[in-house]
């Protein structure tokens, strides 16, 4: 047998297929993903992996985004991972992170395919965690499982998107078919293009995190019901705290809109346009 085909029965023999996770993975608040191909769901062991057996035996250096500092993770092409274990997922909109901790981080296929990512089971020389500011804090955070981290000491719009797309204690992976995914927290046809803009931002930035109608992240608060969060919070300070929270609420965990997202300011606008429209449409 050769080592490529000995690495993907090991991966095989790791990863259990199927779409409902164990009874002790925590229970995600949105429907779930469409179903692109059977299996269209991996789930992850629920503890640390071996990097030798998950076929992590590279030495990727990257610019460690929460860190911000160069970083070597034992680490395996996601590509290879997602090729082996999800047919079909080339085809999908998206591909859908699920943390331990009910964090989903979508990213888009096309990022997926136009940039390098890998999965990390391992730090070089040191624990598997990170040092992570959280509300003006540092504070030392697992990331086993695995760890979803991409090359980019040489790729400029990886590097300058931050955090975005990073998802650790990754406990399973699908795909997803936005229009049906995100059926709860589409606007109105008619609504304009702002709010279409922002609803692809709210999906790329702010979707990991916060729900519409019952759709989206767990890890910060409902937007959208029963009031929306342009009812109670004035839109001047409704821009600053998505564009500078830490300005607005000291120690808060919410990172902002990162700082290199194109034209920024825009964005915001079109988020809070979004937010606005959604208020019409509670469900």
């Amino acid at each position: 047998m050769s080592a490529g085909r000995a690495r993907v029965a090991v991966l095989l023999a790791l990863f259990a297929c199927g779409g409902e996770p164990p009874a002790n993975d925590p229970a995600p608040r949105e429907e779930q993903p469409a179903r692109v191909d059977a299996p269209s769901a991996i789930r992850f062991p629920g503890g640390p992996v071996e990097p030798s057996a998950f076929g992590a035996d590279q030495d990727l250096r990257v610019f460690e985004p929460y860190e911000e500092r160069e970083v070597t993770f034992r680490a395996a092409p996601a590509r290879t991972i997602l090729d082996a274990h999800l047919p079909g997922w080339r085809d999908a909109d998206e591909v859908v992170f699920e943390c331990a901790d009910g964090y989903r981080a979508a990213v888009p296929v096309a990022r997926l395919l136009g940039h390098a990512p890998y999965l990390a089971t391992a730090r070089d020389g040191a624990e598997f965690t990170i040092d992570k500011p959280v509300g003006g804090a540092v504070v030392e955070t697992a990331l086993a499982p695995a760890y979803l981290v991409w090359e980019n000491l040489g790729d400029e719009v990886v590097r300058s998107e931050g955090d975005w797309g990073w998802p650790y204690q990754i406990v399973g992976v699908s795909v997803a078919d936005a229009r049906e995914r995100y059926a709860r927290m589409t606007p109105p046809r008619d609504a304009g293009e702002s709010v279409e803009r922002g609803f692809t931002a709210f999906r790329r930035w702010c979707a990991r995190c916060h729900a519409i109608n019952g759709q989206g992240g767990e890890v910060g608060p409902e937007l959208n019901v029963p009031a929306s969060v342009t009812e109670y919070i004035e839109p001047t300070w409704l821009r600053r705290w998505i564009g500078e929270p830490q300005s607005v609420r000291r120690g808060t965990p919410m990172p902002g809109l990162p700082s290199g997202v194109p034209e920024r300011e825009r964005t915001i606008e079109d988020l809070v346009a979004y937010l606005e429209a959604m208020a019409e449409r509670k469900l």
